[in-house]
């Protein structure tokens, strides 16, 4: 188990980068921050980003 600690404690801060990451994704996304990479909510980039 000794040796397999810094794995494990390296696994860990991993998957809490990970889940940190979808969590804002999904907290941008709740909040209308699309994944536009215009950085807007699509007003100037229009048809170049989304086709409608």
């Amino acid at each position: 188990m000794n040796m397999n600690l810094p794995t494990i404690i390296i696994g860990l801060i991993v998957l809490g980068i990970f889940v940190a990451i979808v969590a804002r994704g999904i907290h941008n996304r709740k909040n209308g921050k699309g994944g536009c990479s215009c950085g807007s909510d699509c007003g100037s980039c229009g048809g170049s980003c989304h086709e409608r």
